[in-house]
């Protein structure tokens, strides 16, 4: 009950923090008498372009050139039925990937883009902090690279999971995960599964006890430039 009653407190925290995803979000009515939903955006569609992000209207971006393995967690809503769409940054056609679903108020939900420019999907997904620990660090992981094999995921030298499959290929676990073998980490390192060979790594990291992290593999596998893999990650609101 008190984690509940945390996270609720959390999404009045963010009404009063504001409404900025990125420099160029439209301003949401954040009437404290209207509960809403928070919404994070992770673009995992390979492609050199940037996107354009829509929410129920296709005439103004609500968030514009989303580069490839950008990830926002501020996007504030009031609930109900949101239609949420995705174009190359500049365009309003064609669509790349859109989704129409209904979305309840104060509840966490996660955008998630994958696949390339010709067949991109964007997956809602809703936040599960069922397992997640106040005095651990918690993770979860997305495979987007649709090329790449299975991988394991590294925080530091220590294997935090296995086997992870790209998210396009099956089902894939939404909930976060309490670590028991690691409480930090500035280093995340993806690995093809069962080897040593590298994929991507990110020696910048935050990672720290008590708070909840999403952590994601974007790109090709060997390519390089825009579309060289990259491992990053957001802090969830928890």
């Amino acid at each position: 009950m008190a984690t509940k009653t945390n996270r609720l407190w959390a999404v009045a925290a963010l009404v009063v923090m504001g409404t900025s995803f990125s420099a160029c979000l439209k301003d949401v009515d954040t009437t404290p008498s209207r509960p809403i939903a928070a919404f994070a955006i992770i673009n995992g569609i390979v492609s050199s372009s940037p996107v354009d992000f829509f929410d129920n209207t296709t005439t103004k971006p609500t968030a514009s050139n989303l580069a490839l393995g950008f990830g926002g967690n501020n996007y504030l809503v009031y609930g109900g039925v949101h239609q949420f769409s995705f174009t190359k940054s500049g365009t309003l056609t064609p669509i790349l990937a859109t989704t129409t679903n209904q979305f309840d108020s104060l509840n966490y939900y996660t955008l998630l883009t994958y696949g390339d420019s010709s067949s991109a999907v964007v997956r809602p997904i809703k936040d599960d902090f069922s397992s997640a620990s106040t005095s651990k660090l918690n993770i979860r992981f997305f495979n987007l690279s649709p090329n790449s094999p299975l991988v394991d995921l590294y925080i530091g030298d220590v294997k935090v999971d296995s086997n992870l499959a790209y998210i396009g290929n099956g089902a894939v676990s939404t909930a976060f995960k309490a670590l028991s073998s690691i409480g930090s980490g500035s280093v995340i390192k993806v690995k093809a599964a069962g080897t040593t060979a590298s994929i991507a790594e990110n020696t910048t990291a935050d990672l720290v006890s008590g708070q909840v992290y999403t952590i994601y593999l974007t790109g090709r596998k060997d390519s390089l430039g825009p579309l060289k893999p990259q491992v990053k990650y957001i802090k969830s609101y928890y």
